[in-house]
């Protein structure tokens, strides 16, 4: 097909009833049969394709414009129905982007139906039809089909040469009928991201695209066609003051409008003939990037520009019919989808050019052209031998996995091998067995039968020996392929001149198979000789005849005591006989006991059972685990040779594409050599012509330095006119501004009177005529001054965009005019340059920081397998000694009488030393322990001492210095430090003695006059301590208030000073010492920082 214009359909829609209430008009004229349409009041107009009334039907929208284009499909072409305007203008109604299956059907659901009944009624073509849906928000891309988490479903866009524009890891859902379709498209769109605004109640927040993708096969003849069909519900353009979007709506609006300008420029660049063949700025956004081939690429186009006809958005909809009226100029270039060698010839052709700019462009090497040879004859014999040992060591891995399937193959033989021996040598000690009864037994029938049953068994072993010799064949069989297979390779690997990225990749796979299955195999040895440990363990752990033996003991020894009992019994009743019922019960009595220790044996063989039993399932699960690991080895070495016949196919292919490349690659170096010729012909044509260039080049130069020097001189002062225009222009700005103000206050006003009129209307009964006259002229009289200034801004902006630069005229004009502007983009660039930089570092430390993760994660691999290993390990010690110690417990003598003492030894040497270890540890803890209690009866002692010279504060800070070292004996320090200010330590002093006076039961007791007058003394200390602790403060001071102490002063009945922690004046009272004081003083800051110090551990 040749090129093909944008088709553009204009939808206007009817004024909503927000719009109504302000009392905003219709500002389109429209003309269906022209197909035209224009501004009331002005001289504007826009012709398109199409164009809709806003009373136009979704039938009639679809069956005009879009129905013709789905017939395109199927001949293999693209199409595209673009739905582009303003937010809230209808574009999700007209596309039909979110319909559930109820209510009036868009484009959307329309176009499926019709694509689904022409597949119906299609005999030529098997058709294939699968769906996407994608989101664009915020400039990220998002699969809305995806049954994964939102942050999971976000996807990139790529570009391949010959598919287009491609987004890997969208998930396409294959259909087969409408009702499917209707399904995926309800699902997806129940994920949009969708907001409430000012304008619009349902506002789509995003960009959304749904793709058709249809595969079609020819019936007679197999030739393939696929075609795309995109349905784009675009996000409208919108501005914050009327839509009122604030905090997350805002930043979403203003994304929106930086990609549909993007969009727009790609429209501008397009729709203008003279950059339609230069650089078109898809990349600026992921929007064009994905309507890329829709806009002067591959597909057939159609945009819907829909517009909302009210005077209130008259800005944006005039820009809609301009983006619109620009779309129509762009010239697509759709192509059938069927010829996949087209576009490789195309991208072959573009590989040649570039290879012939390089040789155009290439210049003379760095370094000398000696040592140049060298190096590249340095760098072919080491990749020679990079491929030589790339090449021997998959040989070498090949040849390794062929002799792991032969052991695998031995194993399995051996293991069947010795199953059915330890079977026939169960069976031929049982037939022999019954031989021997028979022949005792004269039993000659019985004889002959067991003489047939030994001839049977000899029959099997002959069945043995032509199954070991199929397992021979079988090995012979598998040699002869490996071998086969090795020559075949070897003889293709000589072909091959460069290794490549594949041989690469398969080496490496296979060394990593090979090493999973070295540790699997050094795994299953490890289990298997745990599992043969534990089964040598469990026979000796249980003693069966010695169990039957005691039980049968039991029961002889029982029946003994029994009758004993019942002859004593007897004896009693029938009359004395001391002597013989005597040894009765002494017999009875070691009854008793011989019955207790063979109890006690059977028990303790009943708990060992109960542990065999445990071990038996142990070996079970071991039994288990080995046959998964054997399996997990088959599959392993499975996959090796597999790997392996695949590289070899892919190999053999390889070589013959290799041999048509390079018969391809003479034609072509053929056809370099004759276009080199005609490019040093062209090169000698261009040289003179540059030269001539440079020449005339010359000349203007010097001319125009000769005119710059006339022209500065007359424009000298022009910059203070330039300086006049640019204020001029600026005020002429800030009118536009205030005007653009007036109208919104104009529009405002409108629709505040509106609503009154529409309230008096509401109530009949109390209706003003001449009031509702007079809004409906100040309605009328705003809405003629809205027009007047909407149509001056029209003017005024065409205007500008026409005269707006013409008085500057030269580049010093331009130059001073725009250095304020050229300031500002340079700070702009430095920061878009700062920002890419710590974009890159933080790339860089990002590959860093994954390669980090995997080098942790590898080590964490070979930390986990040593742990496996030393885990079986100690599990092979643990039962190895078990088995030791077993067998010491029963008496099992072992042929190896020497290593199983040693065996002993080492375990009661390692039992000696863990004991001699936590000996030495009890006995230094005691030495700690015993030096405490040293230290705390020395300062007890001084407590002691110090109490009864009434210096009480300075035994407690010395006692409470180390706190650290005394935490545990704080609590019983703290009750001695609170008693001896209550002078309870003075009786404590005495208890020992008034123990030792025992009056009622001493006889050489007595009383003397000394003792008389102790106890006398002691009495009234107490009664005195009792009646002045409830005058004492809690520091132990005297609680006198006058500036003197009297005579009933605590501290002066105790013959003591006062000191810094009595209630009296430290001037006036007699009682004080100053020396005591200020060693009180000093005395009380320790006693603070000793309580400071408690309160703080505690």
């Amino acid at each position: 097909m040749s090129d093909k214009s944008v088709q553009v359909a204009l939808r206007i829609r009817p004024l909503v009833p927000s719009e109504i209430s302000k009392g905003c008009k219709n500002v389109f004229e429209v003309y269906p049969s022209l197909n035209q349409v224009k501004i009331k009041n002005t001289d504007k107009a826009f012709t398109y394709n199409y164009v809709f009334e806003p009373s136009t039907t979704q039938d009639y929208v679809y069956e005009t414009c879009v129905k013709g284009m789905i017939e395109n499909l199927f001949n293999g072409y693209n199409v595209t129905v673009l739905a582009y305007g303003q937010t809230g203008s209808g574009k999700t109604h007209t596309m039909g982007t979110t319909y559930n299956g109820e209510g009036e059907m868009g484009v959307i659901p329309r176009a499926i139906t019709e694509i689904f009944n022409t597949v119906r009624e299609n005999f030529v073509y098997d058709v294939s039809v699968t769906v996407s849906f994608v989101e664009l928000y915020q400039e990220t891309l998002y699969d809305l089909l995806a049954e994964k988490s939102r942050d999971q479903c976000i996807l990139d866009i790529r570009e391949d040469p010959s598919k287009g524009v491609v987004i890997p890891g969208l998930t396409q859902v294959q259909v087969d009928s409408t009702q499917s379709v209707f399904q995926a498209l309800i699902r997806g769109s129940s994920s949009r991201a969708t907001g409430a605004t000012n304008m619009n109640a349902q506002s789509s927040r995003s960009h959304a695209i749904f793709s058709v993708n249809m595969t079609m096969i020819n019936k007679k003849d197999g030739n393939e066609k696929t075609a795309k069909f995109h349905l784009v519900d675009l996000a409208g353009s919108e501005r914050p003051k009327k839509t009122g979007a604030v905090g997350t709506t805002f930043k979403e609006g203003v994304n929106i409008n930086k990609g549909l300008l993007v969009l727009g420029n790609v429209i501008s660049a397009l729709a203008d003939e003279k950059q339609q063949h230069g650089y078109i700025s898809y990349r600026d956004s992921n929007l064009t990037r994905l309507l890329k081939d829709s806009l002067g690429g591959n597909s057939i186009t159609l945009m819907i520009a829909c517009v909302s006809p009210a005077d209130y958005n008259i800005d944006e909809s005039i820009s809609t019919l301009r983006y619109a009226d620009r779309a129509r100029r762009i010239q697509n270039k759709p192509i059938v989808n069927q010829d996949p060698k087209a576009a490789e010839i195309n991208l072959l052709k573009k590989t040649i050019q570039d290879l012939k700019l390089q040789i155009v462009g290439q210049g003379g090497p760095a370094v000398s052209s000696n040592e140049l040879t060298s190096l590249r004859e340095e760098n072919v014999q080491l990749h020679t031998r990079i491929r030589d040992l790339t090449v021997q060591l998959s040989s070498t891995l090949h040849d390794n996995t062929g002799l792991l399937e032969k052991l695998m193959i031995l194993q399995n033989a051996n293991e069947n091998l010795h199953k059915k021996i330890q079977e026939l040598k169960q069976e031929y000690d049982l037939t022999l067995d019954n031989i021997n009864l028979t022949f005792t037994q004269n039993d000659s029938d019985g004889f002959k039968k067991n003489l047939a049953k030994l001839q049977q068994i000899q029959e099997q072993f002959t069945v043995l020996d032509y199954e070991q010799k199929k397992t021979e064949d079988e090995i012979f069989h598998h040699e002869t392929n490996i071998d086969n297979i090795r020559r075949s390779q070897e003889g293709k690997y000589q072909n091959v001149d460069e290794m490549s990225k594949d041989q690469e990749n398969y080496t490496k796979q296979q060394m990593a198979l090979n090493t999973e299955l070295q540790e699997l195999t050094k795994q299953l040895a490890m289990k298997e000789h745990l599992a043969r440990q534990i089964t040598t363990n469990t026979q000796y752990l249980v003693d069966y005849e010695g169990l039957k033996e005691n039980e049968n003991k039991i029961l002889q020894l029982q029946k003994e005591k029994d009758e004993l009992l019942q002859q004593l019994k007897n004896a009693h009743s029938n009359g004395p006989s001391s002597k013989i019922a005597e040894q009765r019960r002494k017999r009875v009595q070691e009854l008793e006991n011989q019955l207790q220790e063979l109890n006690r044996k059977v028990q303790e063989q009943a708990r060992l059972i109960k542990l065999k039993e445990k071990d038996v399932t142990k070996i079970n699960q071991l039994n288990n685990e080995i046959q998964q690991m054997k399996q997990t080895r088959v599959k392993l070495i499975r996959k090796m040779r597999e790997e392996s016949e695949r590289f070899r196919t892919w190999k053999i292919k390889r070589e013959r594409d290799i041999a048509k490349l390079k018969q391809e690659d003479r034609k072509k170096q053929t056809k370099i050599v004759r276009m080199e010729a005609m490019h040093n012909k062209q090169q000698n044509v261009l040289r003179r012509k540059v030269e001539e260039a440079v020449a005339l080049n010359k000349r203007l130069k010097d001319a125009l330095a000769l005119r710059k020097a006339t022209q500065d001189a007359k424009n000298s002062g022009k910059n203070e006119k330039i300086g006049c225009w640019m204020r001029q222009e600026f005020d002429v700005h800030m009118h536009l501004i205030e005007a653009e103000a007036t109208l919104k206050g104009l529009l405002d006003d409108r629709a505040t009177l509106q609503q009154q009129l529409d309230k008096l209307r509401d109530d009949p009964e109390n209706l003003d005529e001449s009031q509702v006259q007079e809004i409906e002229s100040d309605i009328e009289m705003r809405s003629v001054q809205i027009q007047d200034l909407q149509q001056k801004l029209l003017d005024s902006e065409e205007e500008n965009k026409k005269s707006k630069f013409d008085n500057i005229q030269t580049m010093g004009e331009a130059k001073f005019a725009i250095k304020i502007l050229l300031e500002q983009a340079a700070d702009i660039k430095a920061s878009e340059v700062s920002a890419k930089n710590k974009m890159i570092e933080t790339q860089a430390a990002l590959g860093d920081f994954k390669h980090k993760c995997e080098n942790l994660e590898k080590v964490v691999k070979i930390f986990e397998l040593k742990n496996n290993q030393d885990l079986a390990q100690l599990q092979k010690d643990y039962e190895e000694k078990i088995a030791v110690l077993l067998r010491q417990l029963r008496g099992v003598e072992v042929q190896d009488g020497s290593e199983e003492l040693k065996q002993r030894c080492a375990i009661q040497s390692e039992q000696i030393e863990n004991l001699e270890r936590k000996n030495q540890e009890l006995m230094e803890k005691l030495h700690e322990t015993q030096q405490q209690a040293e230290e705390l009866k020395e300062k007890i002692d001084t407590i002691s001492q110090l109490a009864k010279e009434s210096q009480i504060r300075e035994a407690v800070a010395e006692l409470n210095t180390p706190v650290e070292n005394m935490r545990r004996k704080k609590i019983k320090i703290k009750r001695e430090f609170d008693s001896t200010f209550t002078m309870e330590n003075q009786e404590n002093f005495d208890v020992s003695m008034e123990e030792l006076d025992d009056i009622a039961n001493d006889p050489d007791w007595k009383r003397t006059p000394i003792g008389k007058w102790v106890l006398e003394n002691k009495r009234r200390t107490n009664a005195g301590v009792e009646n002045m602790a409830l005058k004492r403060t809690s520091d132990g001071g005297c609680m006198c208030v006058k500036s003197n102490c009297s005579k009933r002063c605590g501290c002066k009945k105790l013959n003591r000073s006062c000191t810094v922690g009595c209630r009296c004046s430290s001037t006036n009272c007699t009682n004080r010492d100053k020396i005591a004081e200020t060693t009180g003083s000093l005395d009380e800051k320790k006693r603070r920082m000793v309580n400071q110090n408690l309160f703080a551990n505690n």
